[in-house]
């Protein structure tokens, strides 16, 4: 069966473009089963059935049949499976067709199998770990089950289909590999892992850091792979460099394993014996220790004893692989081989301690698993290892460098450009290369460190130290390697800090800020000596020692509580010599209190095992250490829980003081054992831990505890040498020693000062203030006393009492003393009070810092914010000396870099603070004295130098002197925090600097400068190093406001575009400094920042000009300001404004108003305005905007341009500008540019089309008032604007005369022609006793009036720009205009006035001589003609008005720079001599205009030739007027090549093509010229929008051209219609014979050429034109061709035809009448029923249309056929028609059988065709007929992109030589049909009784129409 084929669907022709796309349908529709399983897959093992279900829908679908969906290995597997060759040997089959690849379906095809083989293999995996979670036996077990494995061996199955199709998911390579381990495959798990960190890079060529993390963790994972293998080769492998060489963080640990619920066989090379649970438990207990750590197995321990108690099971610990401790090692060389310390420190550095072994080369770390042979072995390695390393140079792999032998290789790779400037690199030396990238940053140093030591000195700062530290400093900024050279331990332990990063003691630094402890307890906490010593000893060492631990416990037969015993023994061994972290104290503590029983027990077996010895063993006093130990950890232990913020209960403090007793009982027991000898450290640390005991006793005596204290001090002040024990792992007693026991003696004796100052009742600020201010602050405190007192008391700070509500009156009471004296604090101290200051002097910094912390929180409560302040900088100050103290400078390295971090920690938060008040509290230094200021800058500036520090290591860090210390997060945030502390710093110096530059301004007589400089020389240092943005900017932030503050300051423009280029990423594009790139992310310009900028960005604005603004980065800026402030909002003095301005710009205009603006007299009655925006306006914000888009506007001059331009930006400009005059209404500037800018609209309107002018002149009219109006108010208020004093203002008051007097005389002139003067639409109404009548508002100006006023303009423009030519041009023009004025129409004053031939003469020369006084022009360049050509054509009118002698006139001329024969006299003694002269003059000037620019020189020569005005035509002057207009401006086709020059007015160019049109027709008529006149009609019709007054300039050309055709072929025109008594039968056939006789080429009739071009004009007209007159034409045409050619033709007589006819009709009218008498019998019912009853009504019968000839009366009379006989007469319809046929015919030539002949184009409607003649209607019927293009009454545009139609002449036009002329004749058919044709064509059955009439009806109206034509 064939298939079906749509007939009305043509098949396309490029079959190629059908594409299969049912592949993309299939892979839809698995994407859709895709999904849907994948949904049901997350939902949880709820759905896990129904996401089976889907999964195995999916993998139904078709694409996984496709042959594209077959794996390589199953390809591999059927080609391996082939039979032989020789059995099958057949043709090779053809590869399969691959389809074409359709929106991506060739790789979405991959992705959708790689997807659906990956994610269904994780689900088996899902269902197998959900198994093993809810399967309630052995997990092992399970684990072990054959289906279990079959479902693991699926998933991978489907893991390897996966990887098949997209191979480079490293995440699933690591998941295949893992399922791989655990189905005991080691060989493909190794082949995974080696796929998955080989995906991108080739590692042969240079190490490649994995570069994500699922390449990381394979990699891990195949380390672990090979280590376990022990592969050393494998390990050496480049890809394998960046897992060897560093190891992954330990919080990432955990994500190594994918898949951590399956057990993996291959850890381990042991065979995989599966044992029970049960049988595990028979035999051994097992700890399992999840790190290897000391901590972690503690931990293990104690949970396992805890949960089963202390069994008698043999332990076995399993623990993580333990790395290897090279100190292990060095420990047991040291012993039985001395060594020189010197050698020793050497080897401690080159094997220091970590927890993880060095990975080296040579692979020679040892494990301490070997002998002691092995061991000294190792040490002679390990020398020499360091000997080598200290010789040996970096090589190439280490610095990142290829081999050598890799070179060219990688040479090849690098650029050409590249390879030179590495080479150009080498050749320099590297140290002075160095030095050369220092140097910028040296610079800087320099200079800003040595301004800060100026101002220091200046504001009276004469600390030596520091000046000497700002001094070396400044002396370090000539050195290259500044770090080495730092010699102040601060600054030396801030760079190694960074050099040898540790990154506990950055944490303590960036720790975030926590409030500070005020309560008692936490005070006599910070007070202690030892809590500056908790790192005095190095960590606790978690995996030292701990392998031989686990392989002593698992070799032997421990059980668990022998396990512990040793756990305990070994932590506690290191009590005294390392510090212990917080896990591991946590682990002790509780394993110590949960195992007390068992650990007492133990203790009590190993002291009698010690006692049966005969002599004091090692064992013996081991266990007394572990006693002491023991005892003291209990004594920490209680004193914890029983502190006052202890909330542990009653019963566990009283078991805790249980066990307390014991171990100190039996610790007593052996210190009273122990023996005498030299070390007696332990009984000192009994004899402490015994009177910390009495302090703990509830209810003991302040004075028993005192005592025993001071005893305890003297007892260790006797011991030689002194005793100083550290405990860094006790919190209560961290140190013995006899300064220990006295800071506790003096903090019992100050605890009375503590308890009132952390009193919980005390509320009250001002006791607080009261108390600590003498103790911090006794500087500032004075006593005022009388006598007495002065005698006999002393002052002594007491809060004990306080919180009672009499503080006011006790502060008061002073006031009430007669006799007052003031005495410094430190005079009259009490001993109390000196013990204070005694024992601050002892205490930690924190304690101190917290006491200032709180006497600055007490002032804050009382709203006191200096003295806060003053707080925040004693700090500062006490923090930095503190650095100076020998407790800091003589700590171990161990202790002092975490203090030195922690102190850090305090000024950075105390900075923080101090800036915040500085830059946010105004009454910040109002307390701040002289002394107190310098005391502060001499602390910041010790303090920038340390913060400086971390710059300098910086530097060499950034040129390649050394690398940093770590690559971590942690050191990336310590430089940070370090980079935002010395912004801070530096920010916080330069408010000091300000208030005491303020303060001493006799010292600083450029205060304002000097700081602008000193912010300068701060951004310049922080923005080199690219960290100003430290501190959320705070710097930069300051420093804005700051500049944006002063103002007298030289280079603002530099600091401040710094600045806000580094803020907001604005430039300014001035200044003498290009901006640098500091590397700070711009942020989002806020408003309230933006008002604050615009005043500096105004001045800076203003300053430059308009031109170079718009190409400057300042304009950007301007934009993002703008965008930032957003839309003005309007309230109601706004809106109030805007409508006055509008109703002012509607207002006609006044002539008095005109007048008064020149003496300043007129303004607007705006009100003010008051907004936040009025400061945009203060500092002429809008108007700069308005500029700036105005400017953009003019950037192409309108005549330069070539095309219309858009005029957004004009209006953009006009909108700014209008508000800027709603704030300030009397800115004479914003309204003349304001004017301007409906100047320039208004030259947009006309200067590109003459569309505007003659169709919309209401708008150019209202674009001429609002500029007029905006004129006269910039000219009135820019009275006060002084000429001379700037220039700019000098060229803005020219443009204002110049344009305000252009736009008076451009408006009085054609186009314009005075209409914006005129107000007739503005009347007044006035009441009369007869009634009302109107009256206009005010007078009108005359023309004289305007030009008199313009020529006022133009003067006082030439009074400011003397030398601009076009001001006296201008003039001159006015003036001749004013003197070419009637006199009559002037008043009498005008005529007195009346400028003079002299005046107009002087003035015209004046003009000349100022165009001649300018440059010449450059090669190629005219000169400017226009002065020269207006003299010469103002004189020449003058001569032939008779006003000036022809004579005087060449005189005039003579004189003149481009005159004839050299400026010679010439004599002119009649009037007909002038004309040969004038025209010689004008030809001279023509030779200078060479681009023939100048058009009005060329028409007044033709004019001079031929005068239009003249009655009679001169055909001799026509024809050289002519010649000289075709010479230079009209081309063969009558192209009118006009330009427009420069100093034409936009508009006048279509009133100078209209004037010329028509001066060229008249010549064309007088010449005869039809040729050229019907190039010129096309032209003309075609270019419509080009002429000012076009229709009726078209008119007028088309009835000239009508007249001229007339005279041509001499068609005279009929007085009465020819064919009145012509029947329509004779008519036919005439016209039948007509047209048959001019399809012949060869015939030929002048009335037939002349209805041929007639035909065409009314085609050219399209409707523009009435066709009255072209008709009339057209009918005369076709009667003279009826009458003298178609009589004529050959042919049948037309009466003996009409006879025939007549004949015929009355043999077959008998039968005819009895048909029709036939059916109107059975039709009669029919009829009736059917009948309208309002046909009558709607079709009224009369003697026109009812079918008869007689009156309405008589019936019908009908024809035989059924028509009735026609009336006498042709209508003019037809005739017209007939003579388009004719025209159609001829053009057509030989008629065609079946083609469609054209239409008429006739006006009149299309009668019906004759009914005889059946050839002739069909025809008609299809004869098609165009319409008009346009309106009658409105122009027409006529395009120019039609190159088709002026290619070629259309066939049978009368000038086939013309080269445009189609346009005539090229009409589309379909648009000649008139409407009955077209209804015809439509429906071709339809006819209508009334149709006759309609036609008959329209010939009435068109012979009406051709009457009133022709009477016209």
């Amino acid at each position: 069966m064939s298939a079906f084929a749509a007939i009305n669907v043509e098949p396309e022709d490029n079959l190629d473009e059908e594409v299969d796309i049912s592949r993309e349908l299939l892979i839809d529709e698995a994407l859709k089963r895709f999904q849907a399983a994948l949904k049901l897959h997350s939902h949880g093992p709820k759905y896990y059935e129904e996401a089976r279900a889907a999964y195995v829908d999916l993998f139904q679908s078709e694409i996984f049949r496709l042959p594209e969906s077959v794996t390589d290995f199953e390809r591999t597997e059927k080609q391996a499976q082939a039979p032989d060759l020789t059995a099958q040997l057949t043709f090779p089959s053809a590869l399969d067709v691959a389809q074409p690849d359709i929106d991506s379906a060739a790789s979405s095809l991959p992705q959708t199998l790689y997807l659906a083989y990956k994610n269904h293999g994780q689900f088996v995996l899902d269902g197998i770990r959900h198994k093993a979670k809810t399967h309630a036996g052995d997990d092992s077990a399970l684990l072990r089950d054959e289906r279990v494995l079959d479902q693991a061996r699926k998933a991978l199955d489907e893991f390897s289909t996966s990887l098949d199709h997209d191979p480079s998911d490293a995440e699933l390579w690591r998941r295949a590999a893992r399922v791989a381990a655990f189905l005991s495959s080691a060989r493909i798990n190794r082949y995974c892992l080696e796929a998955a960190i080989e995906l991108d890079d080739d590692p042969a060529v240079e190490e490649v850091d994995p570069p994500s993390l699922a390449e990381g963790f394979a990699g891990e994972q195949l380390k672990a792979q090979l280590q376990v293998l022990y592969d050393q080769v494998a390990l050496a492998h480049p890809a394998m460099a960046p897992f060897v060489k560093k190891t992954m963080p330990a919080p990432l640990q955990k994500f190594v394993d994918p898949l951590p619920f399956l057990p993996d066989p291959t850890k381990s090379l042991a065979p995989n014996i599966p044992r029970s649970k049960k049988e595990l438990d028979t035999q051994q207990c097992t700890i399992h220790g999840p790190a290897p750590s000391w901590s972690s197995l503690g931990l293990a321990l104690l949970a396992y004893a805890t949960h089963t108690g202390v069994g008698a099971s043999r332990v076995v610990i399993e623990m993580a692989d333990i790395p290897d401790v090279i100190e292990d090692v060095q420990m047991l060389i040291v012993g039985p081989k001395e060594r020189d310390g010197g050698e020793q420190e050497q080897l401690k550095e080159q094997l220091p301690g970590a927890k993880s072994p060095p990975k080296m080369k040579s692979d020679e770390t040892l494990s301490p698993e070997e002998t002691l042979v092995d061991t000294e072995m190792a040490l002679g390695d390990s020398v020499q290892e360091k000997k080598d390393l200290g010789s040996r140079k970096r090589s190439q792999s280490a610095a990142g460098l290829p081999d050598g032998a890799d070179d060219e290789a990688v040479d090849q790779k690098r650029s050409k450009r590249t390879r030179r400037r590495d080479t150009t690199a080498e050749g320099l030396d590297s140290n002075t290369l160095m030095a050369t990238l220092l140097q910028p940053f040296q610079a800087a140093d320099k200079n800003l460190f040595q301004m800060t030591r100026n101002f220091a000195e200046n504001l009276g700062v004469e600390d030596k130290d520091t000046l000497g530290r700002l001094g070396e400093i400044i002396e370090l900024c000539a050195l290259d390697n500044r770090t080495t050279k730092l010699s102040r331990r601060s600054m030396v332990d801030l760079r190694d800090s960074l050099t040898k990063f540790v990154d506990e003691n950055a944490k303590i630094l960036l720790a975030k800020k926590t409030p500070s402890p005020v309560g008692l307890n936490a005070f006599l906490e910070h007070s202690k000596p030892g809590s500056q010593q908790q790192g005095s000893r190095p960590a606790f060492h978690e995996t030292k020692g701990l392998a031989a631990f686990v392989r002593k416990v698992n070799d032997g037969w421990m059980d668990l509580g022998e396990v512990i015993f040793l756990w305990i023994q070994h932590v506690c061994a290191r009590y005294l010599d390392s510090t212990w972290s917080d896990e591991l104290k946590t682990t002790v503590v509780q394993t110590i209190t949960y195992l007390h029983e068992d650990l007492y027990r133990r203790i009590q077996y190993e002291l009698s095992c010690c006692s049966r010895a005969d002599h004091a063993s090692p064992r013996k006093e081991a266990t007394d250490q572990l006693v002491q130990v023991l005892c003291e950890l209990h004594l920490d232990i209680y004193e914890r829980i029983t502190n006052p913020n202890s909330a542990v209960d009653l019963p566990t403090r009283m078991g805790t003081k249980v066990k307390l007793d014991r171990w100190y009982a039996l610790a007593a027991q052996l210190s009273r054992e122990r023996p005498e000898k030299e070390d007696n450290s332990l009984t000192m640390r009994f004899l402490w831990s015994s009177v910390f005991a009495v302090t703990l006793i509830e209810g003991a005596e302040r004075e028993h505890v005192l005592q025993c204290w001071k005893s305890l001090r003297d007892r260790l002040s006797e011991e030689e040498p002194t005793v100083n024990i550290l405990l860094p792992n006790n919190a209560v007693m961290p140190e013995v020693s006899a300064f220990a026991a006295d800071r506790e003696i003096s903090k019992l004796t100050t605890m009375d000062f503590f308890l009132g100052l952390f009193n919980a009742d005390l509320k009250n600020p001002l006791p607080i203030i009261e108390s600590l201010e003498p103790v911090l602050n006794p500087s500032s405190v004075v006593i005022a006393m009388d006598q007495e007192q002065e005698q006999d008391q002393a002052y002594e700070p007491n809060v004990a009492g306080a919180g009672n509500g009499s503080d006011s009156d006790e502060l008061g009471s002073a006031a009430s003393l007669s006799i007052v004296k003031h005495r410094p604090i430190s005079e009259t101290a009490s001993q109390g009070l000196r013990d204070l200051w005694k024992f601050l002097l002892g205490t930690s910094t924190e304690l101190r810092l917290s006491l200032w912390s709180r006497l600055g929180a007490a002032y804050e409560e009382i709203g006191y914010k200096t003295k806060q302040f003053s707080c925040h900088l004693k700090s500062i100050e006490m923090i930095v000396d503190d650095f100076e103290r020998d407790a800091y400078l003589s700590a171990p390295d161990e202790t002092r870099l975490p203090l030195f971090m922690k102190m850090l920690k305090f000024l950075d938060d105390l900075l923080i603070s101090a800036l915040s008040a500085a830059l946010n509290e105004s009454t910040a230094f109002d307390i701040v004295d002289e002394e107190h200021l310098r005391c502060s800058i001499a602390a910041l500036a010790k303090l920038c130098c340390l913060l400086h520090v971390p710059s300098i290591y910086e530097d060499e860090v950034r040129v390649g002197m050394m690398q940093h210390a770590s690559n971590s997060a942690t050191f990336q945030s310590l430089l940070n925090k370090l980079r935002e502390m010395q912004a801070r710093n530096w920010s916080l110096m330069y408010t000091l600097f300000k208030t005491g530059i303020n303060q001493n301004k006799t010292i600083f007589p450029t205060p304002e400068s000097d700081r602008a400089e000193y912010l300068a020389a701060i951004h310049q240092v922080l923005g080199l190093r690219k960290f100003c943005k430290s501190s959320n900017k705070i710097f930069l932030r300051m420093m804005r406001i700051e500049l944006l503050k002063q103002n007298i300051i030289d280079n603002w423009e530099d600091y401040l575009g710094q600045v806000l280029y580094d803020l907001y990423g604005l430039k300014l594009g001035v200044g003498l400094c290009e901006v640098q790139d500091h590397g700070c992310p711009p942020e989002k310009l806020e408003r309230r920042n933006t008002m604050s900028l615009v005043a500096r960005i105004s001045v800076l604005a203003h300053r430059m000009p308009m031109k170079d603004l718009l190409k400057s980065d300042l304009k950007n800026t301007i934009d993002q300001m703008q965008q930032a402030i957003g839309q003005t909002k309007s309230n109601q003095q706004l809106i109030q404004n805007l409508r006055i301005f509008n109703q002012a710009m509607a207002k006609p205009i006044h002539p008095l108003r005109l007048y008064e603006a020149f003496k300043g007299n007129v303004a607007i009655d705006a009100v003010g305005v008051n907004t936040a925006d009025s400061t945009l306006a203060k500092h002429r914000w809008f108007f700069l905007l308005g500029m700036i888009a105005f400017t953009k506007f003019k950037g192409v001059d309108l005549n330069r341009r070539q095309t219309p331009g858009a005029t957004d930006d004009l209006r953009i400009g006009a909108t700014f500008l209008r508000q800027q005059l709603q704030f300030t209404p009397d800115q004479w500037d914003a309204w003349f540019r304001l004017a301007e800018c409906f100047d320039y609209e208004l030259d947009e309107s006309v200067l590109w089309t003459a569309d505007k002018m003659n169709k919309e002149r209401g708008d150019l009219v209202k674009y001429q008032r609002n500029a007029i109006h905006c004129y006269t108010l910039a000219l009135s208020h820019s009275r006060s604007v002084i000429i001379g004093d700037n220039e700019e203002a000098s060229d803005t008051i020219h443009d204002l005369f110049h344009k305000f007097g252009m736009r008076m005389y451009a408006s009085s002139r054609e186009p314009f022609a005075m209409e914006p003067f005129q107000h007739s639409e503005h009347k007044r109404f006035i009441i009369h006793e007869s009634g009302t009548d109107t009256k206009d508002v005010h007078s009108q100006m005359s023309e004289y009036k305007v030009w008199k006023y313009a020529a006022r303009l133009f003067k006082k423009a030439m009074e400011v720009k003397p030398k601009e030519w076009r001001n006296p041009y201008m003039y001159a023009k006015c003036i001749w205009k004013m003197y070419m004025t009637p006199s009559g129409s002037l008043d009498h004053n005008d005529q007195t006035h009346q400028p003079t031939v002299e005046s107009v003469i002087d003035a015209l020369e004046h003009s000349v001589k100022i165009v001649s006084a300018l440059p010449k022009p450059r090669h190629g360049q005219d000169p400017i003609l226009e002065p020269h050509y207006k003299i010469v054509s103002v004189v020449h009118k003058l001569v032939i008005l008779g006003d000036m002698d022809p004579q005087e006139a060449a005189d005039v001329l003579q004189r003149q720079p481009y005159a004839i024969d050299d400026g010679g006299h010439v004599e002119i003694p009649e009037l007909e001599d002038w004309e040969p002269y004038i025209i010689r003059t004008l030809t001279h000037l023509r030779e200078k205009d060479r681009a023939n620019w100048q058009h009005r020189i060329f028409m007044r020569h033709a004019r001079i030739l031929f005068d239009e005005h003249s009655e009679e035509s001169n055909i001799v002057d026509a024809m050289a007027a002519f010649s000289v207009l075709k010479e230079a401006m009209l081309t063969k086709t009558m192209v009118m090549n006009v330009w427009k020059c420069d100093a034409e007015r936009p508009g006048r160019h279509h009133v100078y093509t209209e004037q010329y049109v028509r001066f060229v027709v008249k010549l064309l008529v007088v010449l005869k010229d039809r040729t050229n006149f019907e190039a010129m009609l096309r032209r003309l019709r075609k270019k419509g929008a080009d002429y000012y007054h076009f229709t009726d300039l078209w008119q007028t050309c088309c009835l000239a051209y009508l007249r001229l055709i007339r005279q041509a072929y001499q068609i005279p025109p009929l007085l009465e219609d020819e064919f009145k008594l012509t029947t329509a039968e004779e008519f036919d056939i005439i016209t039948k014979r007509i047209n048959e006789w001019c399809a012949d080429p060869a015939s030929s009739h002048p009335a037939l050429r002349a209805l041929q071009e007639v035909i065409e004009l009314k085609k050219l007209n399209g409707g523009l034109m009435k066709v009255g007159a072209i008709d009339d034409l057209i009918n005369d045409c076709y009667t003279a061709l009826y009458y003298s050619v178609g009589k004529s033709l050959p042919g049948p007589d037309v009466a003996e035809l009409l006879g025939e006819k007549e004949q015929d009709r009355v043999q077959t009218e008998p039968q005819q009448v009895d048909k029709d008498k036939d059916k109107e019998k059975d039709k009669d019912s029919t009829d009736t029923k059917h009948l309208n009853p309002f046909s009558g009504i709607l079709n009224p019968q009369s003697h026109e249309n009812s079918g008869t000839e007689g009156p309405p009366g008589e019936s019908a009379v009908s024809t035989v056929d059924g028509t009735r006989p026609r009336k006498a007469g042709i209508r003019r319809a037809d005739v017209l028609r007939k003579a388009e046929q004719v025209v159609l015919r001829m053009q057509e030539g030989t008629r065609p059988t079946n083609g469609k002949s054209r239409g008429s184009v006739s006006s009149g409607k299309t009668p019906a065709a004759d009914e005889n003649d059946n050839g002739e209607r069909e025809s008609d019927e299809e004869t098609e007929r165009g319409e008009a293009d346009g309106d009658a009454d409105g122009d027409v545009d006529m395009k120019d992109d039609e190159p088709d139609r002026e290619s070629s002449s259309e066939p049978g036009s009368v000038h086939d030589s013309a080269d445009d002329e189609s346009d005539l004749s090229d009409v589309p058919p379909e648009d000649l049909l008139d409407e009955q044709e077209a209804e015809r064509l439509m429906f071709p059955g339809l006819r209508g009784r009334s149709q006759e009439e309609e036609h008959e009806s329209s010939g009435d109206e068109t012979q009406a129409t051709s009457s009133s034509t022709e009477a016209g």
